[in-house]
């Protein structure tokens, strides 16, 4: 599945490009959306189907499954995870002031 990036990003083809070149574009969507624009304005966006799917899942309060995030008991973390979660969390004074680095 394509990076999510803002559609300002993706590709803009004009609706009469596509309609000549449909086969081009379809193949370019499997990699990355495809933003198709008729006079100048956005209309549609075509995408590979996993992209789609993903996106309904996040619409549908379903992030967690969208994102793959899998829930593991810290008891059955391995002492790597471990370490990487407890260097991950945010220090006293990033949480004292509400921001903090990722």
């Amino acid at each position: 599945m394509p990076n999510a990036r803002p559609v300002e990003s993706h590709q803009r083809v004009p609706l009469t490009r596509f309609h000549n070149n449909t086969g081009e574009f379809l193949d370019l969507s499997t990699r990355t959306p495809v933003v198709l624009t008729s006079h100048g304005r956005e209309r549609h966006i075509i995408a590979e189907i996993g992209y789609f799917r993903h996106l309904e899942d996040i619409a549908a309060g379903r992030l967690l499954d969208a994102m793959s995030i899998e829930a593991v008991r810290t008891d059955a973390m391995s002492e790597e995870d471990r370490a990487v979660f407890e260097a991950s969390r945010p220090t006293a004074d990033e949480l004292a002031n509400d921001q903090w680095n990722d």
